[in-house]
């Protein structure tokens, strides 16, 4: 699997853990229903043969998902499929910062650009798959914004029965790879369409599990497919998104796919999960990125706050005196391991938007709860006028005796001390600085902690 694959998965694992996330909850473990036994897996171990049984040798070819027919059971459906061709898929201007710098846009591929892959009847309600090239860019966009001639790919989605014209944007676009499977869940149904090539075997995960030395792993079922695609199910409970449910593609004996299934972000996502504020409750902002952290958390791990106890060690402000707010949150799970997320977020804008950064992320093994650990992290704050990453911050959070907290590099040089307030610490990041050493006032440390790392393998 090449580093352009892996970095898509990364990518769109942050992009369906956010979407949505303020109203995220889960109440039930998702399962696969009547997919017989499980085959389980380290999701450290790379796709290969020798992790699905499949015979050693040459990667078999990789077939171009959009030089295939239109599959689905409405595939002979040609009146359909035309009307679906010509569906708006975004109305959306460039994404500016306040100094009018264009930092994100995804044009529409014209009608006559497009073709459907996929279309079908899901579970009472009707999905479809359309692609297309982008071949036409505001002559406002930077280049290096939007890929000239890039393939994009947007889901739609309808009640039974529907109309071309009653089929809605349900998720995307955004851009893919031809040879690359292509996958949509619903949280709300549990509803998932994988599309593969034909001959290709899919395998469903609905969640990683967490052990208690902080290692995960997968139980993967193989489900059916016709013709490469596979419509099956995982169980629903009220989230924004899916963000814990990963697939494979197995071709030849070999894993040639393992990602995400882009989601349906759900409006009614039920109530939010409840914190322990250990240091009292924060300002809205603060709450707001706690919030963010604990429900990208619970979408990851496809849990319900009801399930593990989610607390938030330290809120408060990054930069010490700036505008926006940091919040460190813990998971802990019933197996004894904690995932820890932090979260940074500025200042609304006038019209509600705002822009936020992840501070980081790791997974803890089973040891003292999570009011007793020592967390730091690099917080990358962001200029909320042009969206520009301003100088990263050290913010180490520790038991309320810790006085003092000690920099390193990688090689163990001591960088420098601050002191500590209410056991955190809150500066400029020193340059190079690797690991942290907390420290009480009577001097007796508390061990060494290295900075939060950027993401979590969750085995997808």
């Amino acid at each position: 699997m090449d580093g352009e694959h892996q970095a898509r998965r990364r990518t769109r694992r942050y992009a369906v853990a956010g979407a949505g996330c303020l109203l995220l909850v889960a109440l039930a473990v998702p399962r696969l229903d009547d997919l017989g036994a499980p085959e389980r897996v380290p999701a450290s171990r790379a796709p290969s043969s020798d992790a699905t049984g499949g015979p050693t040798g040459a990667r078999a070819p990789a077939p171009d998902l959009t030089g295939e027919p239109t599959r689905g059971s409405l595939a002979g459906d040609r009146a359909f499929l035309d009307g679906l061709t010509t569906l708006t898929w975004t109305g959306e201007t460039p994404v500016r910062a306040g100094d009018g710098t264009v930092l994100y846009y995804q044009p529409e591929p014209p009608p006559e650009a497009r073709e459907v892959v996929y279309a079908g009847d899901v579970h009472g309600a009707r999905w479809a798959l359309v692609v297309g090239r982008t071949t036409a860019v505001p002559a406002n966009v930077p280049d290096d914004v939007v890929p000239h001639d890039e393939l994009v790919a947007a889901w739609f989605t309808g009640p039974a029965g529907a109309a071309p014209e009653q089929m809605a944007l349900a998720s995307g676009p955004h851009g893919i790879a031809g040879d690359w499977p292509v996958a949509l869940t619903d949280p709300r149904s549990g509803a998932l369409v994988v599309v593969a090539a034909p001959g290709d075997v899919v395998e469903v995960s609905p969640r990683p599990l967490i052990r208690a030395d902080g290692s995960t792993e997968r139980e993967w079922r193989e489900v059916d497919t016709e013709d490469g695609i596979a419509v099956t199910r995982v169980s629903a409970f009220p989230r924004a998104a899916d963000g814990s449910t990963s697939y494979r593609v197995l071709r030849g004996g070999r894993t040639q796919a393992r990602d995400l299934p882009w989601s349906i972000v759900a409006e009614d996502a039920g109530e939010p999960a409840p914190i322990a504020f250990l240091r009292g409750r924060p300002p809205e902002l603060g709450e707001q990125a706690a919030r963010h952290s604990a429900d990208r958390v619970l979408a990851e791990l496809g849990m319900s706050g009801a399930q593990a106890a989610v607390t938030a060690p330290w809120v408060g402000p990054v930069p010490a005196e700036g505008p926006g707010q940091a919040a460190l949150v813990t998971v802990s799970l019933p197996s004894g391991a904690i995932v820890v997320q932090a979260q940074w977020l500025g200042p609304p804008d006038a019209d509600g938007s705002g822009t936020g950064t992840s501070c980081g992320q790791a997974i803890l093994p089973a040891g003292p709860p999570a009011s007793r650990r020592v967390q730091a992290m690099a917080c990358e704050v962001v200029d909320d006028t042009s969206g520009a990453p301003l100088s990263p911050h050290l913010v180490v959070v520790g038991p309320p005796e810790v006085a003092l907290v000690r920099a390193y590099d990688d090689d163990r040089v001591f960088l420098g001390e601050h002191a500590a307030r209410d056991g955190v610490v809150v500066v400029p990041l020193p340059p190079g600085t690797d690991q942290v050493e907390a420290v009480t006032a009577g001097g007796v440390t508390l061990g060494r902690v290295d900075l939060l790392g950027h993401a979590v393998d969750f085995g997808d």
